[in-house]
């Protein structure tokens, strides 16, 4: 076999015959595709595929960017291919058609064939190797097959090419790279005019559903979409932030981080964003490939920030920007390893596998969207709003758990440190025995446990408090729920399913056991403060029934507060809320109101 071309990758069979090995699915060689067709101006471009597939496929090709399906049957399934931009073969066939050249399909219809995948090196190499150096290993990668069926194809390849060699142009031949040194030692031999079928019953091109594509695309839709855009802007000859995977990916991050800006008011922090490109490109590496796929992208998004934010990159990620709105074909459905066609189900192969590997299941639960702007706003808000159940656990367990720190805290302050004399009291204080090893003796420690508990928390997100105007009291509806008061975003702003609002924490009170919480902000004893967070702070003391009350917030209390704590016979423990994982933080401040109990049921479907 002749060098593969350094800058094109083509590989030269002699008699004009120019062989362009491919990765099916892959942008990178698209890309490769339009620099080598402007390479060598082909006369004739010939595809991998039969003829009997020719006027479906570039029907399909000529809707592009809507996506199409080719769909014919054989023997008890159904076989499919989907026309997507990055294909090589569909980039080849574009080119021809744009400048008037012909295509020739010059596979033999074998019907379905078995979906091998051996090995090959990652197509994203293509960004950083000359295409010669990393055609050549590719091809090495393929040895000729001995299967008959191959075999077959190659045959009949190598004659279809020589055929349309004879008019002395150049001839630019696409498609896998497992058929090059079959087609190159077929060219080597006799050829005859090979047998099969010349025609095909019942192909026919659909539309694919939108919806479809989330699922059923062998490349991440918003990465194929950069490349399609890259295209009509007459780019997509070299890998840059249009075609260039990992750049996409990065754009994606910081698009995705936007919307969930935007959508949850929680900023996506730029070590967030690191560990994530980190976590992700990891887990690529542990399956033996350049960039993440869809899946690890949604798992690391998933680990570093939330599920708030994996659910908007995969939403933006999978979202193909050209919906079908002409309705000009049948519409299919594609849903993993399903076919719905026409309302019934039908077994399939897929002509080309996509360059991952099995589908698996994405850890990200897909979120119902308004069918109609403010459709989600009419289920009426009334005196029967409630809250959402595993939220309720989610803030109990939080203020369980900044009571348990406020003991501990209590405690540590009354920790006596002093040298081993004669008792090692309550065990050895390690620290302090070791910044004073110089001193050649132990440290021991004793802990006095004060006594009483605490029953008041309260938590102080934003202490400017003009955005949180909607400010209530909510008592607990069972023994095991805390009475709750609090201040928070306007109830109905925002929604997140029909009669579920979306709202945020400005600061809140829980106090324990429940039944007792009258109505804070308006209760005149507490008229003369100026601020709901102090109205919170003096209502915490006043409901609570053990000598500690915890308060969480960026700055303490006014010593007035320790005052009047200190008249009641109580302590205020205050928690730096800088102390606490932001990530938690921002998780707790969000919480979802419902317009009525009747909302629970179908609120899980809408609400993680």
């Amino acid at each position: 076999m002749n060098a593969p071309h350094p800058d094109t990758g083509i590989v030269d069979a002699g008699s004009g015959i120019h062989l362009l090995p491919t990765l099916h699915q892959t942008v990178e060689f698209a890309v490769l595709v339009r620099r080598a067709f402007y390479a060598i101006r082909p006369a004739v471009v010939a595809l991998e595929l039969p003829r009997t597939l020719e006027t479906a496929f570039l029907r399909a090709v000529t809707r592009l960017p809507l996506l199409s399906v080719v769909l014919y049957p054989d023997g008890d399934e159904t076989v499919y291919l989907v026309v997507e931009p990055h294909e090589a073969m569909v980039e080849g066939a574009r080119l021809a058609l744009e400048n008037g050249i012909p295509v020739a399909f010059v596979d033999r219809d074998d019907g379905t064939y078995p979906l091998v995948r051996t090995p090959a090196p990652d197509a994203y190499a293509l960004t950083r190797l000359r295409p010669g150096d990393y055609v050549s290993a590719l091809v090495d990668a393929y040895p000729a097959s001995t299967d008959a069926r191959d075999l077959a194809r190659d045959r009949a390849m190598a004659f279809h090419l020589t055929e349309l060699a004879k008019a002395g142009r150049p001839v630019l031949w696409i498609g896998g790279a497992a058929h090059v040194q079959g087609i190159l030692a077929a060219l080597e031999e006799p050829l005859a005019q090979p047998f099969g079928r010349v025609s095909r019953e019942g192909v026919r091109i659909l539309s694919l559903a939108h919806a479809s594509s989330r699922e059923v695309m062998s490349e991440m839709p918003y990465v194929s979409a950069s490349y399609e855009r890259a295209r009509q802007s007459g780019g997509a000859f070299g890998f840059d932030s249009g075609t260039d995977t990992q750049r996409v990916l990065d754009r994606l991050l910081k698009e995705a981080a936007e919307r969930y800006e935007k959508d949850q008011k929680a900023e996506v922090s730029r070590t967030a964003l690191q560990a994530l490109r980190k976590f992700s490109r990891n887990l690529a590496f542990v399956q033996g490939v350049l960039t993440p796929s869809f899946y690890d992208l949604i798992v690391a998004a998933r680990g570093t920030v939330d599920d708030d934010f994996a659910w908007h990159v995969f939403d933006l990620a999978a979202t193909w920007p050209w919906p079908d709105t002409t309705h000009s074909l049948p519409e299919i459905t594609l849903s993993g390893d399903d076919v719905f066609l026409e309302g019934r189900k039908v077994r399939f192969q897929r002509r080309f596998p996509g360059k991952g590997d099995a589908l698996r299941r994405l850890p990200i639960r897909n979120r119902p969207k308004e069918k109609k702007p403010g459709d989600w706003k009419k289920v009426p808000f009334g005196n029967g709003i409630c809250s959402y159940p595993p939220e309720d656990l989610a803030i109990e367990r939080f203020g369980n758990h900044l009571r348990e720190k406020a003991t501990r805290m209590v405690n540590e302050e009354t920790r006596r440190v002093s040298p081993l004399t004669g008792s090692l009291l309550d065990g050895i204080d390690v620290k302090e025995t070791m910044r004073r090893l110089h001193e050649g003796r132990l440290w021991v420690y004793e802990e006095r446990r004060s006594r009483g508990g605490t029953s008041s928390v309260v938590v102080i997100f934003d202490e400017d408090e003009s955005a949180y105007p909607w400010r209530t009291t909510w008592t607990g509806e069972h023994g095991q729920e805390s009475d709750m008061a609090f201040y928070a975003t306007p109830l109905g702003e925002t929604f997140d399913g029909p009669g579920i609002s979306r709202c945020e924490y400005g600061g809140f009170l829980m106090t324990f056991p429940p039944g007792r919480l009258y109505d804070v902000f308006h209760d005149p004893d507490y008229r003369n403060l100026e601020h709901p967070r102090e109205v919170l702070l003096a209502a915490a003391l006043d409901y609570a029934l053990e000598p500690r009350v915890v308060h969480v917030a960026k700055e303490p209390p006014r010593p007035v507060f320790r005052h009047y704590a200190a008249r009641l016979g109580k302590k205020i423990v205050h928690v730096p809320i800088g102390s606490l994982s932001p990530p938690t933080i921002a998780r707790l401040r969000k919480f979802h109101v419902l317009a009525n109990r009747a909302v629970r049921s179908v609120a899980k479907d809408y609400l993680g």
